[in-house]
């Protein structure tokens, strides 16, 4: 496989990676937002309307931007959106682990102890969780590397002028 090729499967990838975990964690989410309330409502010092705001919003965002990620609709926009989703909960996942914050973000709704989704996935607060979202905010970045085939085309058109 040549190089081009395994960097468009890549981003393909990831994007379906990407936002099929988001659309799935907005589903859980609207399904029970318990956790995600208990979550944003320990940080003191983001004002209430913005705490409803996220609580409210935030599962139907990740549902619709995750479904267009997946779906490749309207990409230009999509990226950026979901690169700052991960983004913030990246920072979420390193501001909990240093204010000591504990039990579930709501991350992914309450997932039963037990199951292979919380093995995976887990939503405790911690190391793991800085991690995990360490990677998927890298692979949200990897899906602004351009086509190598586009940027050679885009150079020949320059030429041509």
């Amino acid at each position: 496989m040549n190089r081009p090729a395994v960097i468009t499967w890549t981003k393909r990838i990831f994007s379906v990676v990407l936002g099929g975990l988001l659309a799935f964690a907005g589903v859980l989410k609207i399904q029970d937002n318990s956790a995600l309330f208990e979550s944003v409502a320990y940080i003191t010092w983001i004002p209430v309307a913005l705490k409803s705001l996220v609580i409210d919003t935030l599962p139907y965002v990740e549902v619709v931007v995750g479904s267009l990620l997946v779906l490749q609709v309207f990409p230009r926009i999509t990226r950026p959106v979901v690169t700052a989703i991960y983004l913030s909960f990246f920072l979420f996942a390193i501001y909990g682990l240093g204010s000591g914050m504990e039990g579930d973000c709501g991350c992914f709704g309450e997932l039963s102890e037990g199951s292979l989704l919380n093995a995976v996935l887990g939503s405790s607060f911690g190391w793991k969780m800085v991690i995990r979202n360490g990677v998927f905010l890298l692979m949200a970045m990897a899906l602004f590397i351009p086509d190598v085939g586009r940027i050679d085309e885009a150079e020949q058109i320059d030429k041509t002028k």
